[in-house]
């Protein structure tokens, strides 16, 4: 029997019950989970999610995919064809940023780390008050893949150029 890969992105009001609507469809179509990233954020949920399907199954699994936008869960799919397998060696490492909350803080960032081939993984960032400071501190936690040969210190040096209020720290497993 011949699987076939499918990446969803989801978007719904957030609720009780989408990760359950979207597993008894992929269940019902004979479909695994495979992998997935869901968050609420802001009253709202989303996601993608990683399914592989028995190939005589994917158009109908695609259409139930289709009719949940009836019930305000709006499904965007991506199939194999446009799947990449992730391939190379990179080294993973888990970092915290903090700085001065500003406009552009996260595109200062995204720009230095794509100068240098770095790949965000993963990033959740925060801004709140700085205690007792009276101004806004930007918080991220990041996932990335550094690309081999270049090392945690390049890493910090590059992130240290975005500006003088950049803390950087190394998380360690």
């Amino acid at each position: 029997m011949h699987a076939e890969k499918v990446i969803i992105t989801l978007f719904a009001k957030d609720r009780p019950g989408i990760v359950q609507a979207l597993s008894d469809i992929v269940l019902q179509h004979k479909g695994n989970w495979l992998e997935s990233s869901l968050t609420r954020l802001c009253g709202q949920f989303t996601g993608i999610v990683h399914i592989e399907v028995p190939a005589q199954q994917k158009q109908d699994l695609l259409k139930s995919f289709t009719e949940m936008a009836d019930h305000g869960i709006h499904i965007s799919v991506q199939t194999d064809e446009g799947i990449e397998s992730e391939e190379g060696s990179v080294d993973a490492v888990q970092i915290m940023v903090e700085a001065n909350d500003r406009p552009g803080i996260v595109e200062e960032i995204a720009t230095a780390l794509a100068a240098k081939k770095i790949n965000v993984d993963h990033m959740d960032t925060e801004v709140e008050s700085a205690s007792m400071a009276g101004y806004q501190l930007f918080r991220a936690h990041l996932f990335l893949a550094l690309p081999q040969g270049l090392d945690e210190a390049e890493l910090e040096a590059t992130l240290q150029q975005v500006s003088d209020d950049v803390m950087l720290s190394v998380v360690e497993d």
